[in-house]
């Protein structure tokens, strides 16, 4: 992977990552539910 194109991507990774934590941190039980859900495929 081109350096330019991989910086791109941990850039998006670190803000999904910081989405979810703040999402989680606004609705905990939406997080919560959502985690169950994804688990329940599992």
């Amino acid at each position: 992977m081109r350096p330019l194109l991989r910086a791109w991507v941990v850039r998006a990774l670190v803000l999904a990552v910081l989405a979810a934590v703040f999402m989680a941190y606004q609705n905990p039980h939406l997080a919560v539910d959502l985690a169950n859900r994804v688990w329940a495929c599992f």
